[in-house]
């Protein structure tokens, strides 16, 4: 899980290593593309809410903390997601009287 600030600037790198495709999608938030493959974005800002990560690719992204809650960041192949491709954002001082992880009992759908 990635903890935030209200109002930081996050940088995450998601690299691709599996040999299939995985478009990566954050709840809540748009990315701005920083690099592809260590080659720095030129000309307008490339913002997405969703990345294909095509195998061997490295992306650095950067989010702004602007929406605060406990956020998804997933593969938008939602098998892929179920067998554990996710992670969350979640904001300091927000609390959920929801569990997570295994054994909070809960069954992906």
């Amino acid at each position: 899980m990635y903890m935030v600030r209200e109002g930081e600037v996050i940088v995450m790198r998601i690299s691709n290593g599996s040999g299939e495709v995985h478009p990566m999608h954050l709840h809540g938030h748009h990315l701005v593309v920083l690099s592809r493959n260590g080659v720095a974005s030129t000309g307008s800002p490339w913002w997405v809410d969703s990345l294909d990560v095509r195998h061997g690719e490295t992306y650095e992204v950067a989010p702004v903390a602007d929406n605060p809650g406990i956020w998804m960041d997933h593969c938008h192949n939602l098998p892929h997601a179920a067998e554990g491709l996710m992670t969350h954002l979640m904001y300091e001082g927000v609390d959920t009287p929801f569990l997570m992880g295994p054994a909070s009992g809960n069954e992906p759908e």
